[in-house]
């Protein structure tokens, strides 16, 4: 909408100017046919009163009169261009183009029309030169015009629209690299999962290849889950959907944890030759941070898993540092390094797509972006440091360090060995056979009872039933009939204890935040991993 506006009021400035020449050369053409003193005079008002700056010369080019348009945009007095030839007024603007111009007009009576810069005479400033030959029938005399009109705003928006439209074109190309390398990075992972599972039917397999092929499936549903996570985390940053949960906990915990999750790692990205190494300060008090836990440790596992993409031998260490009650934590890894050119638009999305680098080392292009992004909604900044063949050296800064605090951290337990549920009965609301039979499957080994229901209805009606015996509820959000938000406010009416947990594949906060509002206890997100399944169950189950 606003490139339209743009364009049409250029085209209206343009027309204006042109309406102003036409009736420039409608009152040159009149005075032509008067007698020389009416045309001297009507000439006279009609270069001083028009808006564009104007020089009158006669058959040789001699000064003879110039508006006050002309004497502003120039700095003159008329006193000093009288009688000075026109074209050594130009010279010192070294104008070679409009010299050879004015020659030509003078010699040939060849009119011109061009646009020309003038950065002497204002920043940036742009005219449109226009030379008339003027033929008195009366006098039979010939006089010359030069004719200067500003278009420098004009320019500035045709260089805008230019720009406008080159980014645009830049854009298209982004996302057409994105989506081809997209369906790369799709297809590889479930070209892994298809195939592996078709190999997983065969029961003549020794135990050991077939725990070998689950580990490559479950890998690469790891991959097509984090690349769904990326695109889901981009469009909720860049649309400002991206919600924080500030809570206090143990720094070091946090990078002790990220640590064990990409050292247990690397044998199976084929890295284990790279030394992974953790760095902490070496003092006793006790680190403390006032943030998200939980996109800390993802600008951590971004940061982390773009150096060991790039790294293919040497070194990645991670840590922090403490100066002046200032955290500054760091990746850094000896790979192939960073151009100055590139380092000015890694952190936009899909900038590697642009360099190339998807092709040879995998990926979307989206984690530097999140990374970035994430930081800027954490109040932080990071800074990158790197050379060709030197390695790379993210740091970047977070607040909220709390040092030597008595803040305790509050967070559950977690129970992931189980515990023998056999006196617990949870109702599973879940429409999909197969979600059940996978949730049924996980729960065995507690003995847990269960009792399915189907949809929403058949949920509240399951309940009423059985509301003495129901210990906790497993509720899917989009169900049938009623969905689960209905569903759990008609169930927490029939008992109003009993915890519902929300199981969804809706990841962005609003439906989370909805699911909280209709009365869901707590939640977990599809696809659902059994160690989180079991501990978010514990932490909700009623003692016994």
């Amino acid at each position: 909408m606003e490139d339209k506006r743009t364009k049409q009021e250029l085209l209206e400035q343009i027309e204006q100017q042109n309406l102003i020449i036409q009736k420039l050369e409608q009152q040159l053409h009149q005075v032509s046919q008067s007698s020389e003193k009416d045309l001297e005079h009507r000439l006279a008002i009609t270069i001083n009163n028009i808006p564009l700056a104007i020089l009158n010369t006669d058959r040789h080019g001699y000064i003879t009169a110039a508006n006050p348009a002309f004497l502003k945009i120039f700095d003159k007095q008329s006193n000093e261009l009288i009688d000075r030839q026109n074209i050594k007024f130009f010279e010192p603007f070294q104008k070679t183009e409009l010299h050879h111009r004015i020659i030509q007009l003078i010699d040939h009576l060849t009119d011109f029309d061009i646009e020309l810069p003038f950065p002497e005479t204002k920043k940036d400033a742009y005219f449109r030169c226009r030379g008339l030959s003027i033929k008195s029938r009366i006098s039979e005399g010939l006089s010359f015009l030069i004719i200067i009109g500003d278009v420098s705003k004009r320019k500035l928006t045709e260089h805008e629209l230019i720009k406008a439209l080159q980014k645009a074109e830049e854009s298209d190309k982004l996302k057409t690299a994105f989506l081809a390398s997209m369906s790369h990075e799709i297809r590889t992972p479930m070209n892994h999962i298809i195939g592996f599972t078709e190999f997983m039917k065969d029961l003549s397999l020794p135990a050991y290849e077939r725990e070998e092929y689950a580990d490559i499936i479950f890998d690469s549903g790891q991959i097509l889950l984090r690349l769904i996570d990326d695109i889901i985390d981009i469009a909720k940053i860049e649309s400002g959907q991206m919600q924080l949960h500030i809570s206090v906990f143990a720094l070091n915990e946090v990078l002790f944890s990220v640590f064990k999750s990409f050292n247990e790692m690397r044998g199976r990205k084929g890295k284990e030759h790279i030394n992974f190494l953790l760095s902490l300060p070496e003092t006793e008090a006790s680190m403390f941070m006032k943030t998200d836990a939980v996109r800390l440790q993802q600008i951590f596992y971004n940061l982390i898993d773009n150096a060991f993409k790039f790294t293919e031998s040497g070194s990645i260490s991670i840590g922090y540092t403490i100066e002046d009650d200032n955290v500054t934590f760091f990746i850094q890894d000896s790979g192939p390094g960073i151009t100055v050119e590139q380092q000015e638009h890694i952190f936009k999305r899909f900038r590697q797509l642009d360099y190339g680098l998807t092709k040879k080392y995998g990926g979307t292009g989206l984690g530097l972006a999140i990374v970035k992004g994430l930081i800027d909604l954490l109040e932080g900044q990071i800074q990158v440091w790197s050379e060709p063949e030197k390695g790379t050296r993210f740091t970047f800064q977070i607040p909220g360090l709390i040092v030597q605090s008595t803040a305790r951290q509050s967070k559950a337990i977690p129970v992931t060995s189980l515990s023998n549920w056999s006196n617990y009965t949870i109702l599973i609301v879940e429409d999909e056979r197969t979600n059940y039979n996978l949730l049924m499957i996980m729960l065995r080994p507690s003995k847990v009872k269960i009792i399915w229901a189907k949809n929403g209805k058949e949920a509240i009606d399951l309940m009423e039933e059985n509301k003495a015996v129901i210990d906790l509820v497993l509720m899917d959000i989009r169900l049938p009939l009623i969905n689960g938000y209905d569903a759990t406010k008609a169930i927490k009416r029939i008992k109003t204890a009993v915890p519902v947990i929300a199981q969804t594949a809706y990841a962005m906060d609003v439906e989370i935040q909805t699911a909280m509002e209709a009365g869901c206890d707590g939640y977990i997100t599809k696809p659902i991993e059994r160690n989180l399944l079991i501990d978010t169950i514990a932490s909700h189950l009623p003692p016994k």
